[in-house]
């Protein structure tokens, strides 16, 4: 039993420690209707949803694109709040070319 215990410490240790998302502060961020704001302003939408077969398991996915003007410095910090609003899918955010100063050169 003591070793059963301590297994399921260790595995739930490991379970939430490997948890690369836990790190971002979702803060600020709100969700109505189809749009996700930070601090109230409109951040990204949804634009598709996804299903597909990936090394054959079934996937759903929803892709949200960053609307122009956004913070791009957060764009980790949407994934981790939308991860936690919507564990069941995987979370894609699109940011369109031209609002991407650094690759313009």
């Amino acid at each position: 039993m003591k070793k059963f215990f301590l297994v399921s410490l260790l595995l739930m240790i490991v379970m939430t420690s490997c948890n690369v998302l836990k790190e971002y502060d979702t803060t600020g961020f709100s969700i109505a209707g189809n749009t996700v704001s930070f601090n109230n302003v409109p951040m990204a939408e949804l634009v598709g949803l996804e299903f597909a077969l990936d090394n054959k398991k079934l996937v759903k996915e929803l892709t949200f694109k960053v609307l122009e003007g956004s913070n791009n410095d957060k764009i980790n910090n949407l994934i981790a709040f939308l991860h936690a609003k919507h564990p069941e899918y995987e979370i894609e955010v699109e940011i369109p070319f031209e609002h991407i100063e650094n690759y313009k050169k």
